[in-house]
């Protein structure tokens, strides 16, 4: 229980507000689980950043190690010899200003990349320049020109990097106009040639630590179990009642940044020592709660342990423990927790909100690199499953089920627009994840945009009467010959009970059967959640995974879901 503890005072220590280096350099080494190779290619010292980045980087079990070129202006040298899992690019963009326009500085270093990626899937991170604030201006006497070619070079490279697969920003640009004091620091400038205060560069390094590098080492987490009293609110509802709760400032905040969370496609549920009754009255009578009863896609409120209504909650929304975020108040149930479920990652709330709701800002998972284009879908999807299961338990038998729900499965071949999707699911997909490939969006790009003629990716759509749920499977195939090599098999958890794989790999068989091929390899890959995935393989395949004869497969998997009553519809 003591590493516990540790590890919820490092996460009050170096997520709260109230950031310093004191703090940083106090919090103690946690277990580490995983490392990564970092390279940076620099103009100007990068030090002072990747010496603060361990402890961030150990919330989440991890050790990155960073490998410095020489200063290089013309960034000769970009890259090394070094097999690194990041790249970086970092560059102290005054230099440049004097001789180049903005475009032309942003169209060089992209040019620069361009030569880097070839044959090479790593994400290639790029800093653009923080433009500095009214006061700042005044110390530094900076020309109204030299912030407008910031300006613009900013702009720039936004557009480039945003059209560029496998490139990605480190927004300094960003984190300047959070305004926590000066961004930079003349004194630092004339000791050392780097530009940065103090506390420019403590937030710099938890950015990374944080937010960038689990953004693309580990899967996002999926939902957030939320105690109620002394953390959404101030106050014990069964106490004092709905209205004797109290929103307090914090806490306004606390539920509006909840609320971008769903829209970003966490799922919220409450877990909570409460009358499910009282919960429910809660929500419908303060009108002034940001967050409704309708934003939960689970609730569990009653006297059982929080433990049991956690896994509770994991079976109704169809994922693993280990994939939630538990906040509580109380480090006596985060401890409880954490002993029953050693995998659900954990948050102390603080009284006030507002600790909370910073902790929650920078809690390594949660932070998104782009947009989900199903996440506005996902809670209503989650709930029309509950509604599913009553249909379930209604139903004379499960074929009758299918029939009710009137499904419409929508099968694309090489669809382009559907490749940030298929990213999505590479990392985010667990439990139905054969390969665990986690592909790059580099690999993605080769595969679908640039339709390489060797390959066959099938993309799925589901739809029925309770719910749109989007783009939630894809199988990806690498075609020699008469010989095919499955390396991608996903399936949203959200889909999840209605044999919607086992009708897409039938498809995907006799698309393969069509293009002449005959023996079909299959990439499995066990990993700690991704069971369900391989017991349905074993339905059809319990043995040798290699070469195997595609029609008598075919005849297997067809026995499956004989007579499911989907419509199936191909979209070339």
């Amino acid at each position: 229980m003591s590493t516990i503890l540790t590890y919820l005072d490092s996460v009050d220590g170096l997520l709260g507000s109230l950031l310093t280096r004191e703090r940083i350099m106090r919090s103690k080494k946690l277990p580490i689980h995983r490392t990564f190779k970092v390279r940076v290619d620099r103009t100007m010292p990068f030090e002072f950043i990747g010496n603060l980045t361990p402890p961030f980087c150990g919330l989440w079990g991890a050790e990155v190690g960073f490998d410095y070129s020489d200063y290089d202006v013309a960034l000769s040298q970009l890259g090394g010899d070094l097999q690194a899992d990041i790249q970086i690019i970092w560059l102290d963009w005054r230099i440049y200003r004097k001789s180049i326009t903005p475009q032309e500085a942003a169209n060089w270093l992209m040019g620069r990349i361009e030569q880097l990626r070839e044959g090479m899937g790593t994400t290639i991170w790029v800093n653009n320049w923080p433009e500095p604030q009214d006061e700042e201006n005044i110390i530094f006497s900076l020309r109204a020109s030299d912030r407008g070619w910031t300006r613009r070079l900013n702009v720039c490279l936004a557009d480039l990097i945003e059209s560029t697969t496998g490139c990605e920003l480190i927004d300094l640009a960003g984190l300047a106009h959070e305004r926590t004091g000066f961004f930079f620091d003349d004194r630092n400038e004339q000791i050392s040639n780097y530009p940065f205060s103090d506390q420019a560069t403590l937030k710099i390094a938890r950015h990374l630590g944080v937010h960038l590098f689990p953004a693309v080492f580990i899967p996002r987490l999926k939902a957030i179990a939320l105690d109620l009293d002394d953390t959404l609110y101030s106050g014990v509802l069964g106490e004092e009642g709905s209205y004797g709760v109290k929103l307090s400032e914090g806490h306004c905040a606390l539920q509006k940044l909840l609320l971008r969370l769903k829209h970003s496609g966490i799922l919220l549920t409450i877990c909570s020592r409460n009358e499910e009754e009282d919960v429910k009255a809660l929500f419908e009578s303060r009108v002034d709660f940001p967050i409704k009863w309708t934003d939960f896609a689970a609730i569990c409120a009653n006297w059982q342990p929080k433990a049991e209504n956690l896994n509770h909650l994991a079976q109704q929304l169809n994922i693993d423990p280990s994939a939630f975020l538990f906040i509580d108040d109380n480090s006596a149930e985060l401890l409880k927790m954490a002993s029953a479920i050693p995998d659900v990652r954990l948050l102390r709330a603080d009284q006030n909100g507002r600790e909370t709701t910073s902790k929650i800002s920078y809690y390594p998972g949660l932070y998104q690199l782009h947009p989900d284009g199903e996440a506005s879908s996902r809670t209503y999807d989650i709930q029309a499953n509950q509604r599913r299961e009553k249909l379930k338990i209604s139903a004379s038998n499960f074929n009758s089920y299918l029939d009710s729900l009137g499904m419409v499965i929508s099968i694309y071949e090489n669809e382009p627009s559907h490749a940030g999707r298929l990213y999505d699911l590479s990392h985010k997909t667990n439990q139905f994840n054969l390969a665990l490939r986690r592909m790059t969006e580099i690999e993605i790009k080769e595969i679908m945009i640039n339709a390489k003629a060797n390959y066959l990716t099938i993309t799925i759509s589901l739809s029925d009467l309770l719910s749109e749920s989007g783009i939630i499977g894809a199988f990806v195939c690498h075609i020699e010959g008469r010989n095919a090599q499955l390396i991608e098999t996903l399936i949203s958890c959200r889909a999840l009970g209605r044999e919607v794989e086992t009708v897409s790999f039938a498809y995907l068989l006799e698309k393969l059967i069509s293009l002449e091929v005959e023996n079909l390899s299959i990439d499995v890959t066990e990993g700690p959640r991704n069971n369900p995935a391989i017991d349905w393989l074993k339905r059809f395949v319990p043995g040798n995974l290699d070469n195997l004869f595609i029609p008598k497969l075919l005849l297997d998997v067809k026995g499956a879901c004989l007579n499911h009553p989907a419509r199936v519809e191909v979209i070339k």
